[in-house]
């Protein structure tokens, strides 16, 4: 439980996003639900509150938020499911804040459609970078670009409908890993570090998302690898960051 004394110790500078976004938050902790209003309001997001999943479905319907916020031990039904079904509805970012840790945790959370995963307690500006991140990030096809054709049409990414076929198959991309593939994809050939991929992702002020890394490029690999644990497309470079080795 957050001590509501920690609401008058905020102090994030105004208007932190232009446009007034609208993020939907989920959590069945009243100060929780508190703090993130103050944090996000305070940086000029509009903010709707939940305090459990079928609260939650209902106002993204009616609301259409840009961005969600929601917890993953809840009442009634849980964040992961939660998930589950927002994916259903749209492909708007959503952002797991949990007190949960561990790389299952962080599994789970991404497999269920997750874009990005913070801990509480969390840092206020970190939290707010990584929204940031979600709400910018949409690749953009240049003119004349519908596609990205790699491997002589093995993968073919497009940049229209937000999908991806593997050798005449389709494939369901998160949002996430779309994104990841097409930077990774307008960059084929070139040793991307951790660093560049995160910032790319998540943005420069990120803390750290390493972790979170790892997560989708294991992910990207299980979707388009004939043998994802020798991949032969997405390499690593031991120590430095990852390749995509198709033309």
């Amino acid at each position: 439980m957050i001590a509501m004394d920690t609401l008058n110790a905020v102090g994030l500078r105004p208007s932190t996003f232009t446009g007034r976004p609208k993020a939907l938050v989920v959590d069945d902790d009243e100060a929780m639900l508190a703090l993130l209003k103050v944090v996000l309001e305070r940086a000029g997001v509009s903010v709707t509150s939940a305090s459990s999943g079928p609260q939650a479905l209902r106002l993204a319907y009616d609301h259409r938020p840009d961005v969600i916020l929601l917890d993953i031990y809840m009442p009634e039904m849980d964040g992961l499911t939660l998930c589950q079904r927002l994916r259903e509805l749209s492909d708007v970012p959503i952002i797991v804040v949990t007190a949960c840790e561990g790389s299952e945790s962080l599994t789970n959370a991404f497999a269920s459609g997750a874009d990005d995963y913070l801990t509480k307690p969390f840092d206020n500006a970190e939290l707010l970078a990584r929204i940031q991140a979600c709400l910018r990030r949409v690749p953009k096809p240049v003119d004349g670009e519908d596609c990205i054709v790699l491997g002589q049409g093995e993968l073919i990414i497009n940049l229209r409908r937000h999908g991806a076929s593997v050798r005449q198959h389709e494939v369901h991309l998160t949002r996430t890993e779309f994104d990841l593939l097409v930077y990774m994809a307008r960059n084929r050939g070139r040793v991307l570090t951790h660093a560049m991929l995160k910032e790319a992702i998540w943005g420069e002020d990120t803390l750290d998302s390493t972790d979170c890394l790892k997560q989708f490029i294991g992910a990207i690999r299980r979707k388009i690898e004939l043998d994802p644990r020798r991949p032969q497309w997405l390499v690593n470079e031991h120590g430095v960051g990852y390749i995509l080795m198709l033309d």
